[in-house]
């Protein structure tokens, strides 16, 4: 249930300023994908942060900083709040790193960070189950709605072997240069699935294929929750992914990506966007989409299930392509025994923002924050 409070506006402001939770859920409202604020996001932020933590979390910035600025920002010794952060960052809730023999730290936001992390480490057990069922309920009350508002932070990378050998493509298209590119590599549970698992509704779709990159990469191996991968078998489960029939997205970037998720339609809250929102540009589609040759389709609809958008259908003997829905993953391609399915080139291509940091500007910008 959403919180009305029809307190004076003061009165509000005064029990907002002395509960440490309403701070932190404040904070984690002024990240570009926001937070909204009820009950459900209360309840997280209790399960998740003892109340110390959740006090220092709303000092801690969003960009990675040395301890000794935090310490600083937050009125504090910096030894006496080291272990807090170490505690938050064991949890996966702030980050942290090492820069130039300098420990840093940042507080994650809500999502993409936090909610993730709490399905990536671990066998199941009651306390992470209460948590998918928390982030389950919270998503269903604002907060799949909120991510979803504004510019897309996401975007559909297509199946690379499906597009035409004389059609030029950017690197930034193309899913094996993000990999060959990437300076750290980590492999992770993906976050919807073992969550839907934990609820009772499991996919058979492999969870073993969340990939991370960079930095962040190297904070997730660091503390536990991925393990680092080569090249060829991230290659591997990249694969793996397509075979199951799984959308490649990503940062909606063209550099210095920090993961692609291999998402499927039963469970991924991106795709839910245009599967439970109807959103449809809520993610960024691929520069490319499904086209039909009539005269090649024999009706026999083994596309139809490998769409994970509904972006295909068969009114009558032929296969249609909803232009609007589909997101360019190239998924139906590699199932059509006839060839009667091609990748083109979209008439108008929306080329991602340059870099992580320019999305999220402009979300922020959208939201009245920057």
């Amino acid at each position: 249930m959403a919180v009305l409070d029809y307190r004076p506006r003061q009165e509000q402001e005064e029990v907002i300023s002395s509960d440490p939770y309403a701070q932190l859920a404040a904070r984690m409202n002024q990240f570009y994908t926001g937070a909204p604020q009820t009950d459900e996001l209360l309840a997280i932020l209790r399960e998740l942060f003892s109340p110390e933590e959740a006090a220092l979390a709303t000092a801690l910035p969003g960009n990675s900083t040395p301890l000794a600025a935090i310490a600083e920002r937050a009125g504090r010794p910096a030894e006496q709040i080291e272990p807090l952060l170490e505690s938050m960052a064991g949890k996966g809730l702030a980050y942290s790193r090492e820069s130039k023999g300098v420990r840093r730290y940042s507080l994650l936001p809500l999502m993409p960070g936090i909610a993730e992390i709490q399905m990536m480490k671990g066998a199941p057990t009651p306390a992470k189950s209460r948590i998918a069922q928390l982030f389950d309920d919270y998503a269903q009350k604002g907060l799949l709605e909120e991510i979803h508002q504004g510019s897309p932070w996401a975007r559909v990378l297509t199946v690379e072997q499906e597009i035409a050998g004389e059609v030029e493509v950017f690197p930034y298209e193309r899913v094996t240069e993000i990999i060959k590119s990437a300076t750290s590599l980590a492999m992770t549970t993906c976050y919807c699935r073992e969550e839907k698992e934990l609820l009772g509704h499991a996919c058979n779709a492999p969870k073993d294929v969340c990939m991370q990159f960079g930095p962040f990469a190297d904070y997730l191996v660091e503390r536990g929750f991925a393990r680092r991968v080569t090249e060829e078998e991230m290659l591997r489960a990249l694969d793996r992914a397509e075979q199951a029939g799984l959308v490649h997205i990503t940062n909606n970037a063209q550099t210095a990506v920090s993961f692609i998720c291999n998402c499927c339609g039963d469970c991924c809250l991106i795709l839910a966007g245009i599967n439970k929102l109807n959103r449809l540009d809520s993610i960024a589609k691929s520069s490319f989409q499904a086209v039909i040759l009539d005269e090649e389709c024999i009706g026999c609809a083994a596309c139809l299930d490998r769409c994970q958008v509904d972006a295909l259908s068969m009114p009558d003997q032929l296969v249609i392509v909803d232009e609007r829905r589909c997101i360019g993953c190239g998924l139906c391609v590699s199932v059509c025994p006839t060839g009667a399915i091609v990748m083109h080139r979209r008439d108008e291509v929306r080329v991602p923002f340059q870099t992580i940091r320019e999305v999220e500007t402009v979300r922020l910008a959208e939201r009245g924050l920057a």
